[in-house]
């Protein structure tokens, strides 16, 4: 049985402080928070909205549990991507049964950490499944609403918006390392019916230092990357922490402008490039520390691309 995903509903991220990273993303792309912040004896939790994306940061506070564990063994970075499915209890059986993947969490309605219209009032628990090691995150599942207990307007974006927030297009891509990809592709394929998608872009990235597969998990891409020795950032979070985020990739209106944004931030580029035919080069921002993630951008294109070019749609427009 393949395990039907809803669209992405937040990417859950340890770092050492969450308000930090927040004011950093607000000064350079207008980010804003989505929710308010949200705290108990372990945790403060601070909601970010970026272009179509929600980042839900999760700073630990206490010297115990599991965020306080992953910040303490791997540093900073994406913990895991939410989700929800149809039913939640076929959905862990299915990931036991096909994957040996079993819950490393559960968290109860007093934990919630999905807008509230992403979950079925009537399921009281989510799970935070041990995927880590296989695909580079941790999978978070809840239970889909029935449309009857629907209580607020479906906006365009899980944002809560039918506009893209700030200086942002939709994600690109989220890029991982792994030590092998077509292995990770073939799990997602297995259980959640992913497919290689963006071929003729990949095409024009793929190279013999560092494979790399663009796989969709609902609609996002993951682009999997198989660093060699040589290949700097991607090699050392590889060797460090196994299959992890290296980045998120989004554009931006000016890719000069906010690399400047950057600077002020004390934030440096890892590297500047040019894909053939490109006007703009694109960057590579180190950021991992103070963000949870590097982070790469080029300057939305005046023009269109062809057709299938980009799994997503790259494109700042309202709904109408």
């Amino acid at each position: 049985m393949t395990i039907n995903l809803s669209e992405l509903a937040h990417i859950k991220v340890v770092i050492p402080n969450a308000e930090e990273a927040y004011q950093i993303l607000r000064n350079i792309f207008g980010a804003e928070k989505i929710k308010e912040d949200f705290a108990n004896s372990y945790v403060k939790v601070v909601y970010v909205g970026i272009g179509d994306f929600i980042l839900q940061y999760i700073e630990p506070i206490a010297e115990i549990g599991p965020w306080y564990d992953h910040l303490q063994t791997k540093g900073p970075g994406v913990y895991s991507l939410a989700y929800c499915v149809e039913n939640i209890n076929e959905a862990i059986e299915e990931l036991e049964k096909e994957g040996n993947i079993i819950p490393l969490i559960e968290m109860d309605e007093e934990e919630e950490k999905f807008p509230s219209e992403f979950l079925n009032p009537k399921i009281k628990t989510q799970y935070i499944m041990n995927t880590m090691e296989k695909i580079g995150f941790h999978m978070e599942l809840g239970e889909k609403p029935l449309e009857s207990d629907l209580t607020s307007p479906k906006t365009q974006y899980v944002t809560g918006r039918d506009n893209l927030i700030g200086d942002a297009s939709t994600m690109l891509h989220i890029e991982l390392v792994t030590h092998n990809g077509e292995k990770t592709f073939e799990f997602l394929h297995k259980i959640f019916g992913s497919k290689i998608v963006e071929k003729e872009f990949c095409s024009l990235i793929n190279s013999e230092v560092m494979p790399i597969v663009h796989v969709n998990l609902s609609n996002v891409v993951l682009q999997y990357c198989q660093p060699s020795p040589q290949m700097g950032t991607w090699e050392e979070i590889l060797q460090k922490n196994g299959s992890y985020v290296h980045n998120l990739n989004f554009l931006v209106d000016d890719i000069e402008e906010t690399v400047e944004k950057y600077k002020k931030e004390k934030i440096r580029r890892i590297f500047k490039q040019k894909l053939p035919d490109a006007e703009t080069h694109f960057y590579m921002m180190k950021s991992l520390n103070k963000l949870g993630f590097h982070l790469e951008h080029g300057e939305t294109p005046a023009g269109p691309l062809p057709p299938g070019f980009f799994f997503t749609d790259y494109k700042k427009e309202s709904k109408k």
